[in-house]
């Protein structure tokens, strides 16, 4: 009588795991997916917009004390902060709610324009806040000194938002610091949203590209 065949050996199978993709990754995937179609002069329109943006930078970046068309909207913002924080009755909420107020009312632009699927426009609102951080940092590098000119609506008396910030605080000795890293977070942010209006604008030409005709 024959023995039975002997049982096939167990195969083992070595499970590797899944390599996602990076949050920046991520993110470049989940902007690329709400570009969307955009027409020629749509395009055209837009890289008009980034190099008026571009220049604008340059200027920024070669001249401390450049203010571009957009700086009385960032003081009207800035100083309607100030009016809408004080009902809040804390002195220090007061003289930070310009700034805070200002970058709340970009961020909700940019979100705006998300729910749109114009992640272009998203972009332009990241350029307009870098702007809010470079207007920012010669004041708060005068918190001690007080020698620029201030701002203020109505009679009353005129603070120094960023004295009034930092001295709390005892961070006032750092003021040229705090001022430096903020021109320097600024400048950082204008170049990273002009990075992302050219990555979108080169996405958009390459879309175009695949479809059977210009829309």
């Amino acid at each position: 009588m024959s023995s039975p065949p002997p049982s096939p050996a167990p195969r083992y199978r070595i499970r590797t795991a899944e390599r996602r993709p990076s949050p920046p990754a991520r993110l470049a995937a989940a902007v690329r997916a709400r570009l969307g179609p955009t027409s020629a002069a749509g395009r055209a329109a837009r890289a008009l917009l980034l190099v008026v943006l571009a220049w604008f930078t340059l200027r920024h970046l070669l001249d401390g004390d450049f203010r571009g068309i957009y700086a009385g909207l960032n003081l009207v913002l800035h100083e309607a902060g100030h009016l809408v924080f004080q009902y809040g009755g804390i002195a220090w909420l007061t003289a930070a709610g310009g700034t805070l107020f200002h970058l709340i009312c970009i961020a909700g632009v940019g979100v705006a324009f998300w729910r749109q699927r114009d992640m272009f426009a998203v972009a332009v609102a990241l350029w307009w806040a870098g702007t809010v951080f470079i207007e920012a940092a010669p004041y708060a590098a005068d918190a001690r000194a007080q020698v620029l000119p201030l701002v203020t609506v109505g009679d009353g008396p005129v603070g120094h938002d960023w004295y009034a910030m930092l001295e709390p605080l005892g961070l006032l000795a750092f003021d040229e610091v705090i001022g430096a890293a903020l021109r320097l977070l600024g400048l950082a942010t204008l170049l990273l949203a002009l990075s992302a209006g050219a990555w979108m604008l080169r996405c958009m030409h390459r879309a175009a590209r695949t479809e059977p005709g210009d829309l």
